[in-house]
């Protein structure tokens, strides 16, 4: 990936770069279940489906923004990226337009799910979209981390409170989205992999390069929310619409 920023201070300009990422995965991946007022037509596109729209135009150039900030990981890196940011496009996108659908049916809806549209609507919507975007998103945070932790990756002078609250901000909305969205299975070994690495990453000396920070930051916020959440639940995880809360 070529250097977009040649002699720019990357620790200083990292941590604002990693908050703006976290607080724009937070906003349009939270905020939209909520905004239902119909924009159409047609009558059932939402301004839920409009914010989705915009998901990937904000969150994924931030994304390119940090890994680049972040050192880069040259050609093969930006393959890499493309690979990934197109597999988080068709997975929100899957969960855009069958999700919408989903909707359009309000009360009738658990009837539609019984049919074989619903069902496999369902499962593109509840299972195949899911799984392809939030394993997008691991795969962005791999790519970031394993830019910010070469050995030639500069550090700050100190720990940054910036890269800290956005890996706080980062990590709950990760905890979120994967209870609600049933992708768990992953979220709880990519969490472990990537807070182990950054420990090692710290051993190492890297501990105050911000994007470290806020990693080790993030996946301790995450798993200490699969925690929290399944000593509330009798060591389940269930989705949070399913109990009642944040539907």
């Amino acid at each position: 990936m070529p250097d977009l920023h040649p002699g720019s201070d990357r620790p200083g300009r990292l941590p604002g770069a990693l908050l703006a990422y976290a607080v724009a995965l937070a906003a349009f991946l939270l905020l939209p279940p909520y905004l239902r007022l119909s924009v159409g037509p047609p009558q059932e596109f939402t301004l839920q489906e409009a914010a989705d729209l915009l998901t990937p135009l904000v969150v994924l150039p931030l994304a390119w923004l940090v890994l680049d900030l972040a050192g880069g990981l040259g050609r093969r890196g930006l393959i890499a990226f493309l690979v990934v940011a197109a597999l988080w496009v068709e997975g929100q996108g899957i969960h855009l337009a069958a999700n919408a659908v989903g909707d359009a049916f309000h009360d009738a809806a658990e009837a539609f799910y019984r049919t074989v549209p619903g069902d496999l609507n369902l499962w593109l919507d509840e299972t195949l979209s899911h799984w392809m975007w939030h394993a997008a998103w691991v795969a962005i945070s791999v790519l970031v981390l394993a830019a910010a932790t070469r050995a030639h990756s500069p550090s700050a002078d100190h720990m940054s409170a910036t890269a800290a609250a956005a890996g706080l901000v980062h990590g709950a909305t990760f905890f979120l989205v994967s209870v609600e969205g049933v992708t768990t299975p992953l979220g709880i070994p990519a969490s472990i992999l990537i807070l182990a690495w950054g420990v090692v990453a710290g051993r190492r000396g890297l501990t105050r390069q911000p994007v470290v920070t806020f990693f080790l930051v993030s996946t301790v916020m995450t798993l200490l929310g699969y925690v929290v959440w399944g000593a509330l639940n009798d060591w389940t995880l269930p989705e949070f619409s399913k109990v009642g809360l944040f539907s």
